[in-house]
């Protein structure tokens, strides 16, 4: 008959079991023995204990938040909070992780993060600048999560490259390199068409930045891409509608957005841009990059292909990336493609991006980004503001993070500023709205202007019986929003 938990570290001290669930991902995967053993002195926030529920159910989660005596407990892939446990429920700590024969420490997700990100780096450093990865190294590296890391950043065909120099390639890395490099050539094949077509109907056009970027790599299936981004004729996307359907493709999204996008299952998709930048969103930038077609050089390829000097491409690149950067997060492989290309063309004209720069408002984080690039990629020693920028850039992913869009977007309503006036000031303007809000929202009232003190009272009553938990947690954001130093 098998023993309880509890019976086991009492008798024992200890005891080792097979994680089922992924409620504790990704320090902890379906599958891990894990090694509980009997707690020896006060747990704190952070520690991961064994507990048992009332219900009976054993949980092993992370310790959020200790008041009263009380636990909190969180799975850190999971959002909710348990509250409640008290020393009577707990059974043991988590001591040790036990995965591919190999024992990992327990860490805070974040520090288990970069910590694996370190060799995520070493091993793109090393495909990118075609040195052989140290054997030694390799032995130490937790492959499970490198995968995982170097997926969620685009950067899994690079790793395989550096990889398959010294070691027969594991599964995964071997896949996602024949899936990349089977990609590349899907969309070179595809774009051709496309461009032929584009060519006939007299549209010219203009390739964007993984198309561009791939070939600074020492192998193009290096660069990841999901998409192909393309730059049209903004006064023929009607056109390029009927083109782009002619030749199988779906129209996803049209006319919502400075870009439409069509897609051909099972992996190819288009961007076809009619601008760089939304106008709404991001005003400085449309207007910077409005007029680029006056700046473009007839491409090799056609009459109708366009490419931009090698200091617009960069200044278009970094602006893009920034643009990322303060709304949800950028990650590595952004850094990689700015290391790459600035390796691959070391003559860029220095005194036009720095004038450039200042009018796109980023020259501090062109220098930034730049200078981390190097040091990153290099093996450098990094001084702390360095490393707090690369922690972002590695917590962020590829496709930035919902906490980073969530906080940027509170920053902007506040003007970036976390004081009370700035708070008082920002209620006072969702209490008395904008004359451009009524407009658009209440025509009626915009054309009856006498009832706008009514308003003003109708409005929150309104909102407290359609949506009382969007105005409190709105209130908790602004309350609680702290600005944060940046990276």
């Amino acid at each position: 008959m098998n023993k309880k938990f509890e019976d086991v570290i009492a008798e024992d001290g200890w005891l080792v079991y097979t994680n089922v669930g992924d409620s504790m991902f990704p320090l902890i995967r379906e599958g891990n023995l894990l090694i509980i053993e009997a707690v020896k002195e006060p747990l704190r926030v952070g520690d991961i204990p064994l507990y048992q529920r009332d219900s009976g159910q054993y949980v092993l989660h992370r310790i959020v938040e200790i008041k009263n005596g009380k636990y909190s407990m969180k799975g850190d892939n999971r959002a909710d909070v348990e509250k409640g446990i008290t020393d009577k429920h707990i059974i043991g700590v988590l001591t040790g992780i036990v995965r591919n024969g190999k024992t990992y420490p327990v860490e805070a997700t974040q520090e288990y993060i970069l910590r694996n990100a370190k060799d995520l780096i070493y091993l793109v450093s090393c495909a990118v600048n075609e040195e052989t990865p140290d054997v030694e190294l390799l032995k130490e590296m937790d492959f499970t999560e490198i995968y995982r890391l170097a997926r969620e950043h685009m950067l899994n065909s690079a790793v395989a490259f550096a990889l398959e120099k010294v070691m027969p390639l594991p599964h995964a890395f071997e896949q996602a390199q024949t899936k990349a490099i089977r990609k590349l050539a899907l969309f070179e094949i595809e774009r051709t068409v496309i461009t032929k077509e584009l060519e006939k109907a007299g549209i010219w056009y203009l390739p964007l930045k993984g198309i561009l970027l791939k070939d600074d790599y020492p192998e193009s299936a290096m660069r990841e891409m999901n998409d192909n981004d393309i730059l049209v004729d903004n006064t023929r996307m009607n056109d390029v509608r009927t083109i782009m359907e002619g030749l199988g493709y779906t129209c996803e999204q049209y006319e919502e957005y400075n870009h439409d996008i069509y897609a051909k299952p099972p992996t190819l998709e288009f961007e076809m841009h009619r601008t760089l930048f939304p106008e709404d969103q991001f005003p400085l930038y449309y207007e910077y990059f409005k007029n680029i077609q006056e700046k473009l050089l007839q491409g090799k390829e056609s009459a109708y292909c366009r490419q931009m000097t090698n200091e617009d491409f960069y200044l278009y690149v970094l602006t893009h990336t920034y643009k990322h950067y303060t709304h949800a997060g950028s990650g590595l492989r952004s850094l990689l493609d700015v290391y790459v290309f600035l390796r691959a063309h070391p003559d860029l004209d220095r005194e036009y991006l720095d004038a450039e720069l200042q009018k796109l408002e980023i020259t501090d984080f062109e220098e930034k980004l730049r200078r981390l690039s190097q040091k990153a990629f290099t093996g450098a020693e990094l001084h702390e503001q360095e490393q707090k920028m690369l922690d972002y850039l590695i917590l962020s992913g590829s496709s930035g993070t919902c906490e980073n869009q969530e906080y940027h977007r509170w920053e902007k309503n506040l003007g970036g500023d976390d004081s009370k006036e700035s708070k008082r000031r920002f209620i006072k303007s969702r209490i008395f709205v904008s004359d451009d809000y009524v407009e658009k929202h209440y025509p009626f009232v915009a054309r009856h202007k006498a009832l706008y003190p009514l308003l003003l009272v109708w409005r929150p009553i309104k909102g407290v019986f359609t949506h009382p938990k969007g105005i409190l947690t709105e209130y908790k954001k602004v309350k609680h929003f702290k600005k944060k130093e940046e990276p």
